[in-house]
């Protein structure tokens, strides 16, 4: 099983790569504001629930009316999508800070532009032909357990998890799989456990294959075991080149964000999935739609607006789990000139 070193050689490799890539001219920004009332950006994004403020602002044009021309390229993995963005290729992602940290350690300036999400919205749930024998995380020593690539985020908020309990990620088997998913690996039996979140997470809870044994949406527990009542886990990304040359790109995507925000909060999950919908061929609706009333309900913020709080709260996850070895300072890697800071 490739273990923690192997995940941090690989991102020096993916870092250094990209940074060979960089176009010597450095113009990012497809089009400045000087050349045309509308600017061109390329946005980088993943598939799934978890882009759906992705989708909402291309579908429904908030893109076009902040005077953006969003071309929006989907990507299989984090990884790529931040040595796009280092390379140029792309000038916005949407995706986790994680990959500022580990850019910004590095030397290359990624910035945080605008806040996604406010909440860690995935939970540790058990199958439940084993809720007679796990009713703590502790009951969790030797068991098998799925979450993902080590060194992902979702490895990194299990070993929160586990450490809160005094074990460690030696203390369980991680099981990974380059061709099942985590619902697969639990419908399957293959393991024991998962941290998991919308959709998967509510496909499984409605057919019984699992029971939440760590919810962190509730404020209490999210308190306990990140430090803080907020967590910034996703976030719009850029670079340096894109703020400091065409900031107002970084402004009318802010406000096509606040746009898009403001919909998501006034609109019922109904709605947005009939606009959105397309997005979801072949997906468990009911689960999307379960997810937009629940972790999407709480976890999408009203705003745009970074708080320093959550973004060091979201940060200390990463360095309790090894992943990066000291702080990022807020003042380094955030670009609040439009976004807006809460404390």
């Amino acid at each position: 099983m490739p273990s923690r070193r192997d995940f941090l050689k690989y991102t020096s490799i993916g870092l250094t790569t990209a940074l060979t890539t960089i176009s010597c001219d450095n113009n990012t920004v497809s089009q400045s504001v000087a050349d045309q009332g509308t600017i061109k950006v390329r946005l980088g994004a993943v598939s799934g629930i978890n882009s759906i403020d992705v989708w909402i602002p291309e579908d429904l044009g908030y893109f076009k009316e902040a005077g953006l021309s969003a071309e929006v390229i989907q990507f299989q993995g984090g990884g790529k999508m931040r040595d796009a963005l280092i390379a140029g290729e792309i000038d916005f992602s949407a995706q986790a800070p994680l990959h500022v940290y580990l850019s910004q350690l590095k030397g290359v300036p990624l910035n945080v532009v605008a806040n996604r999400r406010n909440l860690v919205d995935t939970s540790l749930v058990v199958r439940s032909n084993l809720k007679s024998q796990i009713k703590t995380v502790n009951d969790l020593k030797g068991k098998k357990f799925s979450v993902g690539e080590v060194g992902s985020w979702g490895w990194a908020v299990s070993v929160k998890y586990l450490r809160q309990h005094g074990l460690s990620e030696k203390d369980v088997q991680y099981v990974q799989s380059s061709n099942a998913t985590t619902y697969t690996l639990l419908t399957s039996g293959q393991v024991d456990a998962a941290v998991t979140g919308a959709p998967d997470l509510h496909r499984l809870l409605k057919e019984g294959t699992v029971f939440q044994l760590v919810n962190a949406l509730e404020p209490e527990t999210h308190k306990k075991y990140f430090g803080a009542p907020e967590a910034m886990t996703r976030a719009w990304l850029s670079h340096e080149r894109v703020t400091s040359q065409n900031p107002e790109a970084v402004k009318r995507l802010v406000a096509a964000v606040n746009r898009t925000f403001e919909y998501m909060h006034q609109t019922s999950p109904e709605k947005i999935l009939d606009a959105v919908g397309k997005r979801f061929q072949g997906a468990n609706l009911d689960a999307i739609l379960t997810g937009l009333r629940t972790e999407l309900q709480q976890s999408v913020p009203r705003n745009a607006s970074i708080s320093e709080a959550a973004y060091l709260a979201d940060q200390q996850v990463f360095i309790d789990a090894g992943i990066i070895n000291k702080l990022v300072p807020y003042s380094q890697a955030v670009f609040d000139k439009y976004a807006g800071h809460r404390a």
